[in-house]
């Protein structure tokens, strides 16, 4: 029982010191950018809503221009630049939303970044669109969350060891 409570209490810990800010990835998200190209109906949507130096989530939605239909199968790749420096990150959809592509890019400095979305329907066709967008110098976390809970997790882990080889540590019997 007293296992149980531990676990309990450990499983707690973890969502207590490391919360979720955004329980659904879809959830509110600002339109950065709308565009076409190609046939292709394209809307940018982005979290946080004024991107700063830090992780940004980006969400696609490309749609068909001319039926309107959603495009649930597509190769879409978002390509960040500043400078000389580009990253990239495959935005990738799932069954239970396929009309979004989603995409996470982690922006290294403040400054007024390209973007680029290139879709890919049809094998060796692609499309792409081009639009910028300003990034501050503020970071968006502190960083020291993470820290924190790998410092707890990491005593849980030591003490509980500890604890265990301790209790159930096995006794030799005396020898004459």
């Amino acid at each position: 029982m007293k296992y149980v409570i531990l676990t309990l209490f450990v499983m707690l810990s973890a969502v207590i010191l490391n919360p979720v800010h955004n329980t659904t990835a879809h959830g509110d998200m600002k339109v950065i950018y709308t565009g076409t190209t190609e046939g292709y109906d394209i809307t940018v949507k982005t979290i946080p809503h004024d991107l700063m130096v830090g992780q940004a989530h980006f969400s696609i939605e490309p749609k068909n221009s001319v039926t309107g239909e959603v495009i649930a199968q597509a190769l879409i790749t978002l390509i960040v630049r500043l400078d000389d420096e580009a990253f990239q990150s495959r935005a990738v959809n799932s069954p239970s939303s396929p009309a979004m592509y989603d995409a996470n890019i982690t922006f290294f400095k403040e400054g007024e970044w390209e973007v680029e979305v290139k879709i890919e329907t049809t094998p060796g066709k692609e499309s792409s669109l081009y639009f910028n967008v300003d990034v501050s110098g503020e970071s968006i976390v502190s960083g020291t969350g993470a820290g924190f809970f790998f410092i707890f997790i990491f005593t849980v882990l030591v003490l509980g060891t500890l604890i265990l080889s301790l209790k159930y540590r096995r006794r030799d019997p005396p020898t004459n």
